[in-house]
């Protein structure tokens, strides 16, 4: 017996596979959807995890995804189930999931959720939860147009595709507007949409979705996200909120009636949204587990791994139950991760100062990245440009929000 396992690469899959391994006695049939991640499996990752995989695909080798499904099948007649863990293999999990007749999500439900207009659109006529007005541009003319709809300014300018906060932009003026649409539309990462900009708190609901599509919600997160040498909306930090805060209960009620309305099963879920006065409004939504790292220190928080939990759902028809974490010991810590924000590029790294420092911090628990010495670093954009990021964990909330402040003191790059 074994499973699908769409790209097997990272710090997750590195946890997902020795676990299903010893829990099930199943071995990982692997599809890797480029050609890159093939690489980056023969280069790294094999040589750690190599063992739990049985067999391996390249899907850009076959003619269809149906002829690929056949291939495996022919092989595999019996696997249980499909494990498309990122942003990037849950297109092909879902379409293979669906011609192999592993009961996951069906590849319309998950082309809903990545294409962040239709996602919308699909909420909008359900009327399930509140949504921002949005529509998606192909001229100046619609441009325009949208925001005398809105009748205010910012405007958001994002593409439909593409994580990260990569090419999102808030245009004030009509000028920015056609600038910043052109630059989403040269991006390459979908069609051009404007929204409604919703002003309040930014934070993200992550959980477990289970067979009968019931959503155990297992962690929140709030952004800090500023603007910085002229670029808006970067990461700063991002911290837990306990589950007594009284934007809990509100948040993982509304991220249900999404995950309701948008008919996922199965699946982590990533839900981005916007808390103001008028209650919760989405951003986004994702039918994988969270980036950054943030399954691992909620993990810590509870005390209990939700990849491994995440892996039992991807494989099995089960319920989700409040019992699976630990809320009592989630709320006794708090977490946060700091991200560096680099305001010019220094093209080769001469030193690396304060880590020493950083690491005697109180609630320093890990360094998620740091450039080394003689490397370069850019100006940082988006996510995926940041200087470096951090992770602090301690039972003591307030001495997390000094470790954090400290810690931006300290670490800095020379060129």
């Amino acid at each position: 017996m074994a499973y699908l396992f769409v790209d097997p690469v990272g710090a997750y899959p590195a946890e997902i596979l020795p676990f299903l391994a010893r829990q099930v006695g199943q071995g990982a049939v692997a599809v890797f959807s480029t050609p890159q991640r093939l690489a980056l499996w023969r280069g790294k990752w094999k040589e750690r995890i190599g063992e739990h995989v049985l067999d391996a695909y390249l899907a850009t080798d076959a003619p269809s995804i149906g002829a690929l499904a056949q291939e495996i099948h022919a092989r595999w007649p019996r696997l249980t189930g499909v494990v498309p863990w990122d942003e990037e293999s849950i297109l092909l999990g879902a379409a293979l999931g669906e011609a192999l007749g592993l009961h996951w999500n069906s590849l319309a439900t998950i082309e809903r959720c990545r294409d962040k207009a239709v996602m919308k659109e699909h909420l909008r006529r359900t009327g399930a939860v509140r949504v921002n007005a949005g529509a998606v541009v192909t001229d100046a003319r619609e441009a325009r147009a949208f925001q005398r709809r809105v009748g205010r300014w910012p405007v958001v300018v994002k593409p439909t595709g593409g994580a990260g906060s990569e090419h999102v932009f808030f245009a004030r003026d009509d000028d920015d507007l056609l600038r910043r649409c052109q630059q989403v539309l040269e991006s390459g990462a979908g069609r051009v949409l404007l929204e409604e900009y919703v002003g309040g708190d930014e934070l993200c609901v992550n959980g477990q979705v289970d067979a009968n599509g019931d959503l155990l919600v297992t962690d929140v997160w709030v952004y800090d996200r500023r603007a910085s040498h002229g670029v808006d909306n970067l990461y700063f930090e991002t911290t837990s909120v306990p589950s007594r805060d009284p934007r809990f209960a509100p948040l993982a009620e509304y991220a249900a009636r999404v995950v309701e309305a948008l008919g996922l099963r199965r699946a982590p879920i990533h839900l981005e949204v916007k808390l103001d006065d008028r209650g919760p409004c989405l951003i986004e939504i994702g039918a994988r587990l969270a980036g950054g790292n943030l399954p691992v220190l909620a993990s810590r928080l509870h005390g209990r791994s939700l990849l491994e939990l995440a892996a039992c759902h991807y494989l099995a028809e089960m319920p989700a139950h409040r019992s699976d974490v630990d809320f009592a010991r989630y709320d006794r810590w708090c977490a946060k991760v700091v991200l560096g924000v680099q305001p010019q590029p220094i093209p080769r790294i001469a030193r690396v100062l304060g880590v020493a420092e950083v690491e005697r911090l109180p609630s320093f628990a890990w360094f998620g990245m740091l450039r080394p010495e003689g490397a370069g670093v850019p100006r940082t954009i988006d996510l995926e440009t940041r200087g470096w990021e951090l992770y602090l964990i301690h039972q003591d909330r307030e001495q997390v929000a000094v470790d954090g402040r400290r810690a931006r003191q300290l670490l800095r790059y020379e060129g």
